[in-house]
């Protein structure tokens, strides 16, 4: 049971982390345009879809695709703390399953 705590814990750590919001403002201040396509003109820090749209993109790397050099900087900076994320989402969910299966058989 303290695995899944601890699961469940890392996980929600991960999807808290998730925002990125150098790269949101760094969007909105040099290519409107993009920004707009990716998260709308209405979006807030507190929007789980725009939050994990912007977090797709980044690991994606569509970063790469921009001509703006502070965007590209700003989304290697992201990129990089998208994959802790990401990584730390699996850890929760990889241990959130190993705690279910050992609560299963009787560990």
């Amino acid at each position: 049971m303290a695995v899944m705590a601890l699961g469940f814990i890392l996980m929600f750590l991960g999807l808290a982390f998730m925002g990125l919001p150098e790269l949101n403002r760094v969007l909105k201040q040099h290519d409107r345009a993009l920004w707009d396509s990716l998260l709308g003109s209405q979006a807030s820090l507190l929007s789980s879809s725009d939050r994990m749209t912007l977090f797709t993109w980044t690991l994606g790397r569509g970063f790469e695709n921009s001509e703006n050099i502070d965007i590209q900087y700003a989304g290697l900076l992201a990129y990089k703390r998208a994959t802790r994320v990401k990584y730390t989402i699996l850890a929760g969910i990889s241990l959130i399953i190993i705690g279910s299966v050992t609560a299963l058989i009787g560990l």
